[in-house]
C-alpha cells in the first residue's frame, strides 16, 4: 500500500508552478541544473534523476496549429540535498527562457 501512495505522489505531486532562478552548467546537449532560488531561499540540487522534453501544443484548442505554437520545455526531476524531490522545467520556447518549479514530488 505504501508503494502505491508513493507512486500517486510522484504522478500527482504538490503543485507549485512558480518561476525560479536556476544556476546551471551548460553541457553539450543541454543544461544541467545545479541549484535554484525560490521565494528568496537557495536550494542545492544533489542529483538530477530524470530529464525529458515536451513538445506539445498544450490544451488550448487550435483551428490550424502551427509548429511555432508548440511548447518547448525541458523537464527535470531533481533531488535536493535535504532529500526533497521536485520537478522543474526550462521553457526554452518562451522569449524569457523561464525556469519553473512545477511541483514537489
Amino acid at each position: 500500500m505504501g508503494v502505491a501512495l508513493d507512486l500517486r505522489r510522484f504522478v500527482m505531486g504538490e503543485l507549485i508552478a512558480e518561476n525560479i532562478e536556476v544556476t546551471f552548467e551548460q553541457r553539450i546537449g543541454g543544461k544541467l541544473p545545479l541549484a535554484f532560488r525560490w521565494r528568496g531561499e537557495g536550494y542545492e540540487i544533489q542529483k538530477v534523476l530524470e530529464v525529458w522534453e515536451e513538445h506539445g501544443l498544450g490544451k488550448a484548442p487550435l483551428r490550424r496549429p502551427h509548429w511555432w505554437q508548440r511548447r518547448h520545455r525541458v523537464h527535470y526531476i531533481v533531488k535536493l540535498e535535504d532529500g526533497e524531490t521536485y520537478e522543474i522545467y526550462w521553457d526554452r520556447g518562451s522569449k524569457k527562457k523561464d525556469w519553473t518549479l512545477l511541483k514537489r514530488i
